[in-house]
């Protein structure tokens, strides 16, 4: 079992609920994470990364850090500013603004990524 993001006609769904996801893989994108993104309900991704910051966040984010298996190493929430926090095993990371209602990655589950032609199933 386990999380299962979907990436299917431009749309995201994580654990069912409907999200956008914005890929940063440069290193301006991956320092500046969702620093000056509009509140939503969408989320990012971070690749490579295993370490990240919450200096000059306004809100509180959820973070889950993913081996190249793409397995959740570690899942915090309500991360709030003036933090850092890292895995040193983690190949990436997801991140989004907390948000009460929708689930979070727990450590142990499996995010699943398919493309959004749906190959890769």
């Amino acid at each position: 079992g386990g999380a299962v993001v979907r990436v299917r006609e431009g749309r995201v769904f994580v654990k069912g609920e409907d999200a956008s996801m914005r890929l940063a893989v440069g290193f301006g994108a991956r320092v500046r994470g969702l620093l000056g993104a509009k509140r939503s309900k969408g989320f990012v991704m971070l690749a490579p990364c295993n370490d990240v910051h919450t200096f000059g966040m306004a809100e509180l984010i959820d973070i889950a850090f993913l081996d190249e298996r793409g397995q959740v190493l570690e899942s915090y929430r309500a991360v709030g500013p003036r933090r850092r926090v890292r895995c040193r095993k983690a190949v990436a990371v997801l991140e989004r603004f907390s948000v009460n209602d929708p689930p979070w990655f727990s450590a142990g589950e499996h995010v699943e990524i398919t493309r959004k032609d749906g190959a890769g199933k």
